[in-house]
C-alpha cells in the first residue's frame, strides 16, 4: 500500500495508478524542465500556458477567497439560479454519496457559491480554501475543470497532475457549464470533485446530464415567467390605449376588450366576454362586416359604425387578422370615436376611378400609385401645377389601410413663413402673443391615424425642413412653446412642381429630407404630354355639350400651362357663356386665342437674332462651367430655368459640358 497525501493529513489507499504517475511526470517535465511530453492533452497544455501568462504560482497552497461583501452580492445576484439548482445538487450528491465527493456550483466568474459533500473530503477541501467564496478561475488558481469549462464553454474533466497547482494533484474534477437557454451565455458551472483514485469518465457524464437538465428547467421556468409577464403587460398595455380594443376568436366570440371599448359601446366588460359579436346590438353591424372577412383572405378591414345612443359621434373601426405560424386565430378590432362633422371635414373624396385618362404615361402613374397605396411608405408626387397631384394623394389615401383616418392637405407655399411652424405642429397656451387660450392642435396632430398631404413642399422654408425631418424620423411632434413631444401615427405624401434635386444643389432644400420624402416617387405627366386625353377630358368636364372640330384643333394646339386646372376653368367659362349645345371658337377665352395667334405668327428678324444670341450664350456658358448649377449662377437664373431654356433650344447640357472639358 502507498501513502497518498491529501489536502490534510494521510489516509490509506490502493497503489498509485500508472496513469497518475504519467500525469505527474508530464507536469514535472513541463514546469521543471520546460519539456512537453505527448501525454499532455492539447486543451490542458493551452490552459497551462494561459495560467503562466496570468502569473499564477503552481506551488500555491490555497485558493483565493473573495471578500464577504462581494460574496453576498454574488449570492444575491444569483439567488434565483441557486434556488433552482440546489435540489439538483442534492440529487447528484445522493448518487455519489460515500465516494468522497463534493458537488459545487460556481458563478460565471468561477466563484464557488454553494457546495455539498462527504465530510472527510469537505474538511480537506476547506483546508486549501475550496469552500464557498473560493475563486477557481484560471486567472487566480490556474488549470482546473471549473476555470477550463468557463473558457471552453463545454464540459471538461481534469485529473491529478493535469491541474496547474500542485494542491489539486490528488484530486479529479469534472465540470459542465450551465448556459442561459435564451441568450446562450454561461450562467455558471456545476462541478463534481473527488480524490484522484476515484476518477471515472462517468463523473463527467453525470455533471453534463445535470447541466442539461438544469438548462431545460430554466427554459421552462423562463417561459412560464415570460408568459405571466406578457399577459400582465398585455392587459396593462390594452387598458392604457386611448382607442377601443376588442379581440375575437375565429368563431367571432369576444375573448378580450378594454375599458375604452366598453365605455364606447355602453356595455360592461363582464357582459361581453365569450359572447358573439352578433349577440350584441351595438356590434351587429360589425359582425355582418366581419362574417365573410373573418375567415377570408383579407388581412385588414376598415369601415364605420353608427352608435344608436349617440348621434354626434360615429366609430371608425379597423380589424386585423391574428395569424400565428400560418393559422388564423382570430381578429383584433380597433375602435376610434370621431365626431361626424370632423369625418366629413377631413375626408378624401377622390379615388382612382376619379382619375381619367388613356395616355400611357398617365396610366403608368395610376398603376404605381395603386401599388404604393397598399404600403405605408412615404410618397413624393412630382408634376406641374394643375396636373392633379392632390387627386392622386386622395386616391392613394382612400386605397390605403388608413382610408378611415383623416386626410389633411397643406399647401406649404400658402402659409406665411412666420406661422407655418404653429400651423403644422400646433402651439400651447402662452406660446406667443395673441395665442389662442388653451393652445391649438397642429395639422400633423389632426392627421394622426391618417394621411397628411404636403403640397408645394419645395417652397417650405429651409429652417422648417429640419423640424419636419425630425418629425418624420421620430414620429412625434413638439408644439410651439412646449417642452414635451407627442407621438403621432401618420403617412406623409408630399408633392412638388419643382426639381427638388436642383434645389438641393442650390442649398434651398435639405438632401436628407429629399431622400426621406422620396421613398416612392410618382411622376404625373402634364396635359401637354397627354394630347390624346384632351377630347376625353373635355367630355368629362362638359358632358352636355359638343365641341366643334375647330375648338378641338385649338385645344390640341394649345400648350395648357395650367394643365387640368386651366382646362376645367375654360370648360366652366364655356358652360356659362355658351347657351347652345354646340361649342364654336367664339366661346373660347380671349387669352387662349391670343396665345395661339402669337404662336402661329412668323418669328420676326429681331426675335430670330435674339433667340440665336440667347442660344449661343447658353452654349458658351455651359462649356465654361463645371456643373449646370454653376452655369445657372453665371447667367443669374435658377437651375430649373436653365433646364427649360436648354429644352426650348434643344441643347444637351451634358454634351456641351463635356466639350468644354476637352
Amino acid at each position: 500500500m502507498v501513502d497518498i497525501y491529501t489536502y490534510k493529513g494521510r489516509f490509506r489507499s490502493p497503489e498509485v495508478s500508472e496513469k497518475e504517475k504519467e500525469l505527474k511526470k508530464s507536469w514535472a517535465n513541463y514546469f521543471k524542465n520546460g519539456v512537453v511530453l505527448n501525454e499532455v492533452r492539447p486543451v490542458i497544455l493551452s490552459s497551462w500556458k494561459r495560467s503562466q501568462k496570468y502569473g499564477v504560482n503552481p506551488n500555491v497552497n490555497q485558493a483565493p477567497i473573495c471578500s464577504p461583501k462581494v460574496l453576498i452580492q454574488k449570492q444575491e445576484g444569483n439567488k434565483d439560479i441557486l434556488a433552482l439548482i440546489r435540489p439538483f445538487m442534492d440529487d447528484l450528491f445522493d448518487i455519489v454519496k460515500g465516494t468522497d465527493s463534493i458537488i459545487a456550483f460556481c458563478d460565471k466568474d468561477g466563484v464557488v457559491l454553494d457546495l455539498c459533500g462527504d465530510s472527510e473530503i469537505a474538511i480537506n477541501a476547506a483546508y486549501v480554501n475550496f469552500t464557498v467564496g473560493a475563486n477557481m478561475s484560471e486567472q487566480w488558481i490556474g488549470t482546473n475543470s471549473i476555470g477550463l469549462a468557463l473558457v471552453q464553454g463545454k464540459a471538461v474533466q481534469v485529473i491529478g497532475g493535469e491541474h496547474y497547482s500542485t494542491i489539486w494533484h490528488t484530486s479529479h474534477c469534472s465540470s459542465a457549464p450551465i448556459k442561459d437557454p435564451f441568450t446562450n451565455e454561461i450562467i455558471g458551472v456545476i462541478t463534481l470533485i473527488g480524490y484522484v483514485r476515484s476518477a471515472n469518465p462517468h463523473s463527467l457524464g453525470l455533471v453534463k446530464t445535470a447541466a442539461d437538465t438544469i438548462v431545460k428547467l430554466i427554459e421552462q421556468k423562463g417561459i412560464q415567467k415570460e408568459t405571466y409577464l406578457m399577459n400582465n403587460y398585455f392587459n396593462a398595455a390594452v387598458d392604457s390605449i386611448s382607442d377601443g380594443i376588442i379581440i375575437v376568436n375565429r368563431l367571432g366570440e369576444i375573448i378580450r376588450l378594454n375599458k375604452v371599448a366598453s365605455h364606447m359601446l355602453k356595455v360592461p366588460i363582464a357582459d361581453m366576454l365569450k359572447r358573439k359579436l352578433s349577440d350584441i346590438e351595438q356590434l351587429q353591424q360589425l359582425s355582418e362586416n366581419l362574417k365573410e372577412k373573418i375567415s377570408g383572405n383579407d388581412v385588414v378591414l376598415q369601415d364605420t359604425l353608427t352608435l344608436p345612443h349617440d348621434e354626434k359621434y360615429t366609430i371608425l373601426f379597423t380589424s386585423r387578422k391574428i395569424i400565428v405560424e400560418g393559422d388564423h386565430l382570430g381578429n383584433i378590432i380597433i375602435l376610434k370615436k370621431k365626431k361626424k362633422k370632423e369625418i366629413i371635414k377631413n375626408t378624401a373624396k377622390y379615388t382612382f376611378s376619379s382619375l381619367i385618362g388613356e395616355d400611357n404615361g398617365f396610366k403608368r402613374a395610376i398603376k404605381l400609385a395603386s401599388k404604393a397605396a397598399t404600403t405605408d411608405k412615404g410618397i413624393l408626387i412630382i408634376g406641374e401645377s394643375g396636373t392633379g397631384k392632390e387627386l392622386f394623394a386622395q386616391a392613394i389615401h382612400n386605397e390605403s389601410m388608413r382610408r378611415n383616418g383623416p386626410f389633411i392637405a397643406i399647401n406649404s407655399a400658402a402659409i406665411p413663413k412666420d406661422l407655418i411652424a404653429s400651423e403644422l405642429f400646433g402651439y400651447v397656451e402662452g406660446a406667443f402673443t395673441n395665442a389662442v387660450k388653451g393652445g391649438k392642435t397642429g395639422k400633423f396632430e389632426e392627421a394622426n391615424g391618417g394621411t397628411i398631404f404636403l403640397d408645394e413642399i419645395g417652397d417650405m422654408p429651409l429652417e422648417l425642413q429640419a423640424h419636419l425631418l425630425r418629425v418624420l424620423e421620430e414620429r412625434e411632434i413638439t408644439p410651439v412653446g412646449s417642452n414635451f413631444s407627442r407621438p403621432i401615427d401618420i403617412r406623409v405624401i408630399a408633392a412638388t412642381n419643382k426639381d427638388l434635386f436642383s434645389l438641393v444643389k442650390e442649398n434651398k432644400f435639405r438632401l436628407d429630407l429629399y431622400y426621406r420624402l422620396n421613398v416612392i416617387s410618382i411622376n404625373i405627366p402634364s396635359l401637354q404630354k397627354r394630347k390624346q386625353d384632351i377630347e376625353l377630358l373635355a367630355k368629362h368636364f362638359l358632358p352636355q355639350k359638343t365641341l366643334s372640330v375647330d375648338v378641338l384643333k385649338r385645344f390640341y394646339e394649345y400648350e395648357w400651362p395650367g394643365n387640368l386646372r386651366e382646362m376645367k376653368n375654360v370648360m366652366e367659362q364655356i358652360e356659362i357663356f355658351c347657351d347652345d349645345s354646340f361649342v364654336t371658337e367664339e366661346y373660347l377665352p380671349d387669352y387662349l386665342m391670343m396665345q395661339l395667334e402669337d404662336k402661329n405668327t412668323p418669328e420676326s428678324l429681331y426675335q430670330s437674332v435674339a433667340n440665336d444670341t440667347k442660344r449661343d450664350t447658353l452654349i458658351m456658358t455651359l462649356k465654361n462651367s463645371k456643373s449646370a448649377a454653376a452655369a445657372a449662377k453665371k447667367l443669374g437664373v435658377s437651375s430649373s430655368t436653365l433646364y427649360r431654356w436648354a429644352s426650348d433650344y434643344q441643347i444637351n447640357i451634358k454634351e456641351y459640358m463635356k466639350k468644354g472639358k476637352k
